[in-house]
C-alpha cells in the first residue's frame, strides 16, 4: 500500500493471466475484508465481500474465484467489469428490456447487421423457453424449472440466481431498473435489479405465461384464470398492487403489445382486443376467430396478429378494423415481424411464412424441420428465427437462407434478445451467446 492505494511490483508478460488476476482479486478481496489473504482461499476462495449491487458482488467474486475457469478471460475484462461495478447502479433504458425489444413487440434491429453467427458462450441451465433480457453488464433468463439467473453478458458466467416458481415460461420485462415476471403459480414478481431481491409478489390468477408490459407506473399482463376464463391486469409497479382488471372471453397467454396510446393484446375467446393503458377501458375487439395466443406487433398504422387456425391478418391501430387477412394453413404462435414491406411468422408445421406487408399475399415460404414458435427479428436486412428443430434460421428478404446454425438438439422456443451485436437465444438446454458476423 502506498498513499492509501494497492501498488504493484514486480510483474512479468510471462505469467499466467488467470494465476495473475487471482492474486488481483485476492488484493482486492483482502482490502474489502479487512483482513489479509489466506492460502486457504486457493481451494475455497475468499469469503463473499458484501456489496451494494450483484455487479460488485459478481467482480469480485470473478477475480478471486478459486476456479480458472471462472475468472475472467483477460485483464481487459476485468477492468471493465471493475469499472462497470464502480459506476453507480443503472436504473436507465436497458439495450433489450423486454420481449421483442420495445413496447409495440416489433423486434426489430435496423442497425445491426448480420451475414452469419458465432458462438460466443454456452450456458447449461436447463430449458429456456422465455425470452431472455439484457441489462448493463448483465443478460437475464428465466427457466422453465422457475428459476431467474443473471449471467455475465461477456462470459455467460452465472452470477446470481432466485427461485421464483414451479416453472416460468413468461417472458421477464426491465424498467427503471426493476424486472417483472410471470409465473405459472400466477404471480407477477417484482425484483430489484440492482441486487437482485424480490420486492414483491403479486397474485393475480392460476397462471401467467404472458409476459409484462411496463407503462408508466403500471405494468400490465395477461393472465389466465381457473376453468378457462382469462384477464387483463394492471398493477402499481413500484408494491404490485392491483390498479384494474378486465375479464376477457378467454385465458390470455399473449403478452400485450403497446401502440398508438393502446394496450393491444389476444386471447383465447378468439379476439384481439385494444385498452386504454391508464384505466383498463376497452377501446376496440376483432374477432379473428381462433385461439390468439401469438403477441400482436406494431407496423406502422396497423397491428399484426395471428391465431391457431393459421389467420394472419394486419388491424388498424386505431379502431381495430380489418385491413386485410391471410389462410396459411396451420396453427400461428409465433408473434409477426412487419419490416421491409414483409410480414414474418412460423407456423406449426415447421415453415416460416412472408407475407406482403401491405396486401397480405405470401411472398415466399422458409421451411424448418419442426414447429416454429419463437418469433422473428430484424437484423439489419435481414431476418432470424429460431426453430424446434433447434436451429437458428438467417435469411434474407427474397427468401434465401444464409445461415442455418444449429444450437440445440432439443429445440429452440424462445425468441432472441439483442445487444452491441451478440445475439441470446433460449434452448433446450440453457442460454446461448451468438456474436453477429457482419
Amino acid at each position: 500500500m502506498s498513499d492509501g492505494k494497492p501498488r504493484l511490483e514486480g510483474g512479468s508478460t510471462a505469467g499466467s493471466p488467470h494465476e495473475d488476476l487471482f492474486c488481483v482479486g485476492a488484493l482486492v478481496s483482502s482490502l474489502a475484508l479487512g483482513r489479509a489473504a489466506e492460502v486457504s482461499w486457493r481451494l475455497d476462495g475468499p469469503p463473499l465481500v458484501s456489496a451494494s449491487t450483484l455487479a460488485r458482488r459478481a467482480a469480485l467474486a470473478a477475480l478471486a474465484s478459486p476456479q480458472a475457469g471462472a475468472r475472467f478471460t483477460s485483464a481487459e475484462a476485468a477492468a471493465r467489469a471493475l469499472e462497470a461495478a464502480r459506476a453507480a447502479p443503472a436504473g436507465g433504458a436497458s439495450p433489450w428490456p423486454l420481449f421483442r425489444g420495445d413496447p409495440g413487440r416489433s423486434g426489430l434491429l435496423p442497425k445491426l447487421q448480420a451475414r452469419g453467427f458465432e458462438r460466443v458462450w454456452t450456458a447449461p441451465l436447463g430449458a429456456v423457453v422465455a425470452s431472455p433480457v439484457v441489462h448493463g453488464a448483465f443478460v437475464i433468463a428465466a427457466t422453465a424449472d422457475g428459476r431467474l439467473v443473471f449471467l455475465d453478458r461477456d462470459s455467460g458466467r452465472a452470477v446470481h440466481e432466485l427461485k421464483l416458481a414451479s416453472a416460468i415460461e413468461s417472458s421477464p420485462a426491465l424498467h427503471e431498473g426493476r424486472l417483472y415476471v410471470g409465473t405459472d403459480d400466477g404471480e407477477c414478481v417484482g425484483v430489484e435489479v440492482a441486487d437482485g431481491s424480490v420486492v414483491f409478489r403479486a397474485k393475480l390468477g392460476h397462471v401467467v405465461r404472458s409476459g409484462p408490459l411496463p407503462h408508466g407506473d403500471l405494468v400490465i399482463v395477461g393472465v389466465v384464470e381457473p376453468k378457462g376464463a382469462g384477464s387483463l391486469a394492471a398493477i402499481d409497479a413500484a408494491k404490485g398492487k392491483p390498479v384494474w382488471k378486465r375479464r376477457l372471453g378467454g385465458p390470455v397467454f399473449s403478452s400485450p403489445a403497446l401502440h398508438q396510446g393502446l394496450a393491444i393484446v389476444g386471447s383465447d375467446d378468439g379476439t384481439v382486443q385494444a385498452f386504454d393503458p391508464a384505466r383498463g377501458e376497452p377501446a376496440w375487439s376483432h374477432a379473428l376467430g381462433a385461439k390468439v395466443r401469438a403477441t400482436p406487433a406494431a407496423a406502422g398504422d396497423v397491428v399484426l396478429a395471428a391465431d391457431f387456425a393459421g389467420r394472419l391478418a394486419a388491424l388498424n391501430a386505431k379502431d381495430g378494423s380489418r385491413v386485410w387477412l391471410r389462410e396459411t394453413g396451420a396453427a400461428i404462435y409465433s408473434s409477426p415481424c412487419g419490416a421491409l414491406g414483409l410480414v414474418v411468422a412460423g407456423n406449426n408445421e415447421g415453415t416460416v411464412h412472408a407475407s406482403d406487408l401491405a396486401g397480405g399475399a405470401l411472398r415466399f415460404e422458409v421451411p424448418t424441420r419442426g414447429p416454429v414458435v419463437s418469433s422473428a427479428l430484424l437484423i439489419g436486412e435481414r431476418f432470424v428465427i429460431g426453430s424446434t428443430d433447434g436451429a437458428l434460421y438467417l435469411f434474407d428478404a427474397q427468401g434465401a437462407v444464409l445461415e442455418r446454425a444449429v444450437l440445440s438438439s432439443g429445440g429452440i422456443q424462445s425468441t432472441p434478445a439483442a445487444a452491441e451485436s451478440v445475439l441470446f437465444v433460449g434452448t433446450s438446454e440453457g442460454l446461448v451467446a451468438l456474436r453477429l458476423i457482419a
